[in-house]
């Protein structure tokens, strides 16, 4: 009789774990932990530290912001939001909607590094006429002082990015 000549096959810890956590049912909670991880990339630092994704319930993540006006805001957004979760997550349909509501507290550390984020902002005479003239037209003051904020650190990233 012949001998079978076996070859011992390495198996990632991934692949062994995954079918027992799944009988348990603990996979779904892997993958939701997965996608909530993949918030900060698929909004951009200034919204990730106004917002927090709480949890995902059938295929619908419910997401805390700082206040109704970035509530407002999201919404207008949402299907961009959407899209881009999707495709970082590689599936094409692991997010159908999203649920924002007011609740989420800004932490004291991100509120400093926010702060001094501002403070080392250098703009151009241009820059700051042009985020006046956006922002004007703007009936609500505090999305407007938002909105200014964020055109400002969004310009200097692009300036930093091309000087550096």
């Amino acid at each position: 009789m012949r001998k079978k000549n076996y070859r011992a096959r390495l198996y990632s810890i991934g692949e062994i774990l995954f079918p027992i956590l799944k009988r348990r049912g603990l996979a779904a909670k892997l993958e939701e932990n997965a996608l909530l991880k993949l918030w900060p990339k698929a909004v951009g630092q200034q919204i990730a530290l106004q917002t927090q994704p709480d949890c995902l319930k059938n295929k619908t993540l419910f997401v805390k912001t700082t206040s109704s006006v970035w509530v407002q805001q999201l919404h207008f957004m949402k299907e961009e939001i959407l899209q881009k979760l999707n495709e970082l997550a590689g599936k094409k349909f692991a997010v159908k909607d999203i649920h924002f509501s007011v609740g989420h507290k800004l932490a004291q550390g991100k509120t400093r590094a926010n702060i001094s984020a501002t403070k080392k902002l250098l703009l151009k005479e241009r820059d700051k006429k042009m985020i006046a003239d956006c922002t004007a037209t703007l009936a609500d003051r505090e999305l407007a002082a938002i909105f200014k904020r964020v055109m400002k650190v969004e310009i200097s990233r692009r300036r930093q990015r091309e000087t550096g």
